[in-house]
């Protein structure tokens, strides 16, 4: 994912370590997909109240995509 200049890496940011214990704790526990991510939101908007619920929900899957998921592309 590209960030431009106004944006912040949500990686950088101080509730991505809560986020992706918070997923990882509801993966572990079989959790609905659904339900890991909500895990990971939640622990962002505990980190930043301050934040609307969608801003919210945009920067904490970001973070979750960006640890969780690799494109793998295969050789032809």
């Amino acid at each position: 994912m590209a960030w431009h200049g106004w944006e912040r890496d949500p990686m950088t940011d101080q509730a991505a370590p809560a986020v992706l214990a918070a997923y990882d704790a509801a993966f572990e526990a079989r959790w609905s997909t659904v339900q890991c991510y909500l895990a990971g939101v939640r622990a962002w908007r505990q980190m930043h109240p301050d934040q609307t619920p969608g801003y919210a929900a945009q920067r904490a899957v970001a973070v979750i995509i960006e640890a969780k998921i690799s494109l793998r592309i295969p050789d032809a």
